[in-house]
């Protein structure tokens, strides 16, 4: 079973096989921007498991841990579709909010929790103080 998630205009697209690895909220500020929410949410696939088509821009930015965060997005309509990082190169995030198709986006663990905003209840998953490596709150 595949799945597919694309850009607002559709130019941009990404075919995903089989259910992603993991679903991850981050409540870091780089995502909150790349989002324009209070969270950003990623599912993650390995890379061979993910076709794209349409064409894309990149913005490198430098994440918390001090690697590349590789963000591609439509040159259209400004849509962040999927990202890579440098730290886990094999494997591409996918905004989970871009697929029309995705059963069950419910993240496995929430990562940057210091940077939650209040009024949003922490969910029932592992949560980290920042990134998974980091110290875990519950």
């Amino acid at each position: 079973m595949s799945h597919t998630a694309s850009c607002g205009c559709g130019q941009l697209k990404a075919r995903c096989d089989g259910a992603p690895d993991s679903i991850v909220q981050c409540h870091c500020a780089d995502c909150k921007k790349r989002s324009g929410s209070a969270f950003g949410l990623g599912a993650y696939y390995q890379g061979e498991a993910v076709t794209i088509t349409g064409v894309s821009q990149r913005y490198i930015r430098k994440a918390a841990s001090g690697a590349d965060f590789i963000q591609f997005f439509c040159p259209n309509c400004a849509t962040t579709l999927y990202w890579t990082t440098e730290r886990h190169p094999s494997g591409v995030g996918i905004a989970a909010g871009a697929f029309d198709d995705l059963p069950d986006t419910e993240p496995v663990r929430s990562v940057f929790d210091n940077n939650r905003c209040a009024w949003l209840e922490p969910l029932k998953i592992p949560t980290f103080r920042k990134g998974r490596d980091s110290e875990q709150i519950r």
